[in-house]
């Protein structure tokens, strides 16, 4: 585990407006069964009183910052993995949620001799609603275990989608921080996927079959907002990856692909205005009585 000065995990939390969820999403990390780590929260200029709900926990592993302007996603994010001093990172967004077992179970990983050579432990995770309410209880796009980087980027690229997760699922090591470029919203939709596919130059990904964490879709959240823009986002995301020869990605990869996409993204654009619509709904209804 970690040293007296040094934490085993740093655990990050970008947030930006979330004064809804941040209280239920620090408390979810604070309630992990794996208690070696510190929990970095940078408030990006928040306006809704996110940092005074932040500020009002106690707890000797939370460090919190606040912005002087609103740097955005991008820059946000890049500045909450800019600080860490643990072994492994997971970056958590404001309204997403940890299970007890997710560090203990990712963590467990790491340390199995076997799995040297491992730069990115996954889990599978639960969709939930503004509410919590859970819409899937797994997302399942990949099998359990250890697979090359080359395999998971061209899966991805097939399938049109995001195989591996959102930030709150991944675990990866520090010392990579230093060897990558960070956080890019070049392609808005796919900064998470962008940086996982450059930790994945130095290693394999490692899936763990289970969900261990949960990824919030509300009014709130930035994918949602983007949600629209995903099949012309992904497209050139894709097209992108294919151009580096060393991910494998074939010219049939990528048609299938984007027939895949298209189908994601239309399924994706109905789910969140389905959300949306209910979301109305229950809020005129709470208005009304």
């Amino acid at each position: 585990m970690g040293s007296l000065n040094r934490p085993y995990v740093t655990v990050t939390i970008p947030m930006y407006n979330n004064a809804p969820f941040i209280g239920e999403t620090i408390n979810s990390v604070l309630s992990q069964s794996f208690n070696d780590f510190e929990l970095l929260i940078y408030d990006d200029h928040s306006t809704d009183g996110s940092y005074d709900i932040a500020a009002s926990f106690i707890d000797t592993r939370i460090k919190l910052f606040r912005n002087a302007e609103n740097l955005g996603p991008e820059g946000n994010w890049n500045r909450a993995i800019s600080k860490v001093r643990g072994k492994y990172v997971k970056l958590v967004c404001g309204d997403d949620i940890l299970f007890p077992e997710c560090l203990e179970k990712q963590v467990a990983v790491f340390d199995e001799p076997c799995n040297a050579g491992v730069s990115l432990v996954s889990s599978q995770r639960t969709i939930i609603d503004a509410a919590g309410k859970t819409l899937i209880k797994k997302v399942n796009f990949i099998e359990g275990g250890r697979k090359e980087a080359v395999e998971v980027i061209r899966k991805m690229v097939r399938m049109g989608t995001n195989i591996i997760g959102e930030p709150v699922c991944g675990l990866y090591p520090a010392d990579l921080i230093s060897k990558i470029s960070g956080y890019s919203a070049v392609v808005p939709y796919t900064i998470d996927l962008d940086f996982w596919i450059q930790v994945l130059k130095h290693g394999d990904l490692f899936v763990i079959d289970e969900s261990l964490c949960a990824f919030r879709i509300s009014d709130f959240s930035w994918s949602s907002r983007i949600g629209e823009l995903r099949y012309q986002q992904f497209i050139e995301f894709m097209e992108k990856v294919a151009v580096d020869e060393s991910h494998g990605v074939t010219d049939l990869d990528l048609f299938i692909g984007k027939i895949n996409c298209a189908v994601q993204s239309m399924t994706s654009l109905m789910g969140f205005k389905l959300f949306a619509s209910s979301a109305s709904e229950r809020k005129n209804m709470l208005n009304a009585s």
